[in-house]
């Protein structure tokens, strides 16, 4: 899964054929809203580099098609668009769910 912001769209995927004239679509999945674009892709070794000019929402998931001028599949994933920095610490989950600490945790009931 790839992390973008909302500042920040730089994508870097490894695809299954190195193109860099490229065709990305973008599905948003809470509102199942597809766009395609045309991106130029930047080769780094094995790895592709684009930024597309699609308007990301924060916290929100999409899920992404990039095909090649030949119209080959080269590469599908998600994305996920969060402006928070320090990922390590980061939850999608936030506060949803509260793990049950018991004081001691040898305890059991013998019935």
């Amino acid at each position: 899964m790839h992390i973008v912001s909302t500042t920040d769209k730089t994508i870097k995927f490894v695809p299954r054929k190195v193109q860099t004239d490229l065709s990305i679509n973008i599905t948003d999945e809470q509102e199942n809203e597809s766009t395609t674009e045309s991106v130029t892709g930047v080769d780094i070794g094995n790895f592709v580099k684009i930024a597309p000019t699609y308007t990301f929402k924060e916290g929100r998931f999409y899920y992404i098609v990039i095909t090649g001028a030949d119209e080959e599949e080269l590469y599908r994933g998600k994305v996920f668009c969060t402006n928070q920095t320090n990922f390590d610490k980061f939850t999608v989950n936030e506060n949803v769910y509260t793990e049950y600490e018991k004081a001691d945790a040898n305890e059991y009931i013998v019935i």
